[in-house]
């Protein structure tokens, strides 16, 4: 959060960041044009997506965007490949679910659509991007209801 609150101050772009826990997270309704989840959503239990879905819709605006990073499945740092199932029966996310592109297609198509969907790559720290292997960056807009 640091690295991207300095990029913003040196762009000196406005940028509402928010630190707080997601389900007792209370937004004004149709706020946002855009919202981004940097590696909170395969800490969620399945349960749960629901919730987080309907979090992010009623954030953005009509049209508004969402992006998210994600543990790729079985990938380099990690991303377990249990199936919901398994999760509730094994009581456990193994340190956090990983995610084919089909998955998160068929979690996300009935309320976004995919703009673009891919693996992320490793990018040299001193080049002030941020960049790693073994993630999933996608970017996905709300569909008009």
């Amino acid at each position: 959060m640091v690295w991207a609150r300095e990029e913003a101050a040196k762009k000196q772009l406005h940028v509402n960041f928010i630190e707080e826990n997601l389900f007792t997270l209370s937004l004004t309704p149709h706020t946002y044009d855009f919202v981004y989840d940097s590696g909170c959503f395969h800490h969620i239990a399945p349960h749960r997506r629901m919730n987080y879905i309907a979090l992010v819709k009623q954030a953005l605006k009509a049209g508004g965007e969402f992006a998210l990073t994600c543990f790729i499945e079985n990938g380099e740092l990690g991303g377990s490949s249990l199936s919901d199932l398994e999760v509730y029966q094994k009581r456990s996310l193994q340190g956090g679910l990983g995610f084919t592109e089909e998955k998160l297609l068929a979690i996300f198509h009935q309320d976004f659509k995919a703009i673009e969907m891919k693996e992320m790559n490793q990018v040299d720290t001193e080049s002030g991007k941020f960049g790693v292997r073994g993630l999933w960056t996608a970017r996905f807009r709300l569909r008009s209801t």
